[in-house]
């Protein structure tokens, strides 16, 4: 039976039960697009002898369909194998859809499959990558099965940053690619952490944090904040810090003796305010 069908290329092969008392000289399949397929038309050559063999048929064209047999020569001639049909398949067709509803940390793509190739669309979706031409080794969406149109959420990306996205197709043949789209993502919430606290007394503390990215907008203001209750935030009480560098640090005074407190380094841009742990 014929299997591994692609594109270009398919593969049968047969086995001979009987060598009609005469050494078997040549063995293979041969095909054509018309039936009862002969060795003065395409053939393969796979050896001598009795017994099973594969061949590998090559040359086709996608959409269109071939008849095979098996052959074997012997001294008294050429004796074929019952016939087999198959039509050779190609890759899927795929559009991809105009990116939209682009945040800081998604967007929305999807795609069209306009043709299945002859083989069921197994899987489609959209890939990306901060990198051109991405593949479905990158990062990934998987929105169902066959032909028609599809969305795609694309998600956890980095604020300010430039993607490369495509639809992809999967069938037997194998996984075809749409156009390539780029967007940048928007500018984020600053991305800061907040340093050990060190220095306790019964009334102060130091502590302070690291800003590690912008998000793609300047940081206009950063220092820390703390509460007697977690998660706080700048509505609670708070120390900004004039320093410009990344890392920086200042004293927490006014607090209780024998008190828990919770603090959290922050960083605002012009986008909001971003917490550290």
């Amino acid at each position: 039976s014929i299997s591994n069908i692609t594109p270009n290329s398919a593969v049968s092969g047969g086995n001979i039960t009987f060598d009609g008392g005469s050494s078997i000289t040549a063995r293979g399949v041969c095909w054509s697009t018309s039936q009862n397929p002969t060795t003065a038309d395409n053939k393969t050559t796979d050896g001598t002898g009795s017994g099973s063999f594969t061949s590998n048929i090559s040359g086709l064209s996608p959409y269109t369909t071939y008849y095979v047999r098996a052959y074997a020569t012997n001294s008294s001639g050429t004796a074929y194998g019952n016939e087999i049909s198959f039509t050779a398949i190609d890759y899927a067709t795929v559009t991809t859809t105009v990116i939209s509803n682009i945040s800081a940390t998604s967007a929305s793509s999807g795609g069209n499959v306009t043709s299945d190739g002859g083989s069921l669309v197994t899987a489609r979706g959209v890939c990306w990558s901060t990198s051109q031409n991405p593949t479905i080794t990158d990062s990934t969406t998987i929105n169902g099965s066959g032909t028609g149109q599809f969305i795609s959420s694309i998600t956890g990306l980095l604020p300010n940053t430039t993607y490369y996205v495509r639809a992809y197709a999967n069938n037997s043949a194998g996984t075809s690619y749409g156009s390539e789209i780029n967007f940048t993502t928007n500018a984020g919430f600053p991305i800061v952490n907040t340093s050990s606290v060190t220095y306790i007394t019964s009334n102060s503390a130091s502590c302070g944090g690291n800003v590690t990215t912008d998000s793609g907008a300047t940081v206009t203001s950063r220092g820390v904040c703390w509460s007697t209750t977690q998660n706080p935030t700048i509505a609670d009480s708070v120390v900004y810090i004039t320093s410009s560098l990344s890392s920086f640090s200042n004293i927490i005074n006014n607090l209780t003796h024998n008190t828990t407190y919770y603090a959290r380094a922050f960083a605002s841009n012009a986008v909001g305010v971003g917490y550290g742990n």
